[in-house]
């Protein structure tokens, strides 16, 4: 028998018809009541809001999002467009047509999805049921906890090597039968770093599914990342997105490029029109308008430079280089807490995102790689420490 409802909030739901969550057979899964939320870098409405300080006097340096933004001709073709009352092209075909002159890949290799973050949720759901493992190597992007929990499988977790690097014959000592995919981020986020081939191709050769998250690989020296690898590897997946060196953020879109035989799962288990079509038209202009592209990734590269210089300055700071479009720093707390730096710093409108307890007990913050202008403003603001 159920009890009746004693506070005013269940009284008023039962009102409306709508049990109280105790009441209900039901239950979340543990693993997702257990399940801390994705922590996304703060907006500016959400900083300002707490600081008090006015929008326009910012400088948000928190989220890698490219500080130029998308090429004049994808301006262009939003405002232009007539036919925003019509649902996009499930198919991609023209998006998927300029994806494969740009990766090399045939169009029946490549998966369009909502950001590339679409596109993990899926490879996991995809091959992890419950019980199943997923490794990845540590410190790296979060969301693959949030996907793997998803599916009620077990996240295992291979801690780095002192130079930030994977650590391959740990990853083959960890493996076990219910080990399905691998996953591993190149350039790293938040370290920075790119993944070795040779170490790519030891893994590949233990038969499990291998993704390649290259988020950042167009600000790589490297930019051709591990796409041509593919054809080869029945068990490569190469992840892409437009959101940072495209300055498409907020139209998530994003590829997979896959074998063909992974690619066609893919396609069954998204939803229909879940590209929106704002995001197909921006992805095909910035192809077609490349050089221009590319010209603000390399001023972002050269920017990548002076701010290593700036941050390096900082005596109570560890700088890790980068290959892709921001910077981790170690704070050396026995100089400088982390708390001090990010007050010093939000007092002047700087966002900087901020990883307590990164890494063997110790504390780092990322900075994006912004215009010149940023990097001075951080500078000046960081002398003040």
């Amino acid at each position: 028998m159920i009890d009746e409802c004693s506070s005013l909030d269940r009284s008023t739901q039962t009102l409306l018809g709508a049990p109280h969550k105790n009441d209900l057979f039901v239950t979340v899964r543990p693993e997702i009541e257990q399940l801390a939320p994705y922590a996304p870098g703060e907006s500016l409405q959400e900083f300002s809001q707490r600081t008090g300080i006015e929008l326009a006097g910012l400088c948000k340096l928190n989220c890698n999002e490219s500080p130029y933004g998308p090429v004049e001709a994808v301006k262009r073709a939003l405002q232009n467009h007539d036919w925003y009352n019509l649902y996009p092209d499930t198919q991609s075909r023209q998006l998927k047509a300029a994806l494969a002159g740009y990766s090399g890949l045939h169009e029946d290799a490549i998966v369009v999805g909502h950001g590339s973050m679409e596109l993990i949720s899926l490879l996991w759901s995809l091959f992890l049921a419950p019980g199943d493992e997923i490794l990845r190597c540590t410190p790296t992007f979060s969301f693959y906890v949030t996907a793997a929990a998803q599916c009620g499988a077990r996240l295992v977790s291979v801690k780095r090597t002192a130079e930030y690097e994977i650590d391959v014959d740990t990853i083959i000592g960890a493996l076990t039968e219910r080990t399905k995919i691998i996953v591993l981020c190149s350039p790293n986020n938040p370290t920075g770093n790119v993944l070795a081939e040779e170490d790519l191709l030891m893994l590949l050769e233990t038969g499990r599914i291998v993704v390649v998250d290259e988020a950042y690989i167009e600000f790589a020296d490297r930019p051709a990342g591990y796409a041509h690898l593919v054809p080869e590897y029945p068990n490569l997946v190469v992840l892409r997105t437009f959101s940072k060196w495209a300055g498409l953020a907020g139209l998530r879109i994003g590829y997979g490029l896959c074998p063909h035989w992974i690619a066609s799962y893919l396609r069954r288990l998204q939803n229909p029109f879940e590209v929106n079509l704002a995001g197909h038209l921006a992805a095909i202009e910035t192809l077609a308008h490349l050089d221009e592209a590319m010209e603000k990734v390399g001023r972002i590269v050269e920017e990548r430079g002076r701010l290593y210089q700036v941050l390096a300055q900082c005596s109570y700071l560890d700088v890790l280089p980068s290959q892709g479009n921001f910077i981790l720093a170690r704070v050396l707390n026995e100089q400088v807490e982390m708390a001090r730096i990010r007050q010093t710093v939000e007092a002047d409108g700087i966002l900087l995102r901020y990883f307590p307890n990164l890494w063997d007990g110790q504390d780092f913050l990322r900075v994006t790689v912004g215009l010149p202008e940023d990097t001075v403003r951080l500078g000046l603001a960081l002398e003040k420490m």
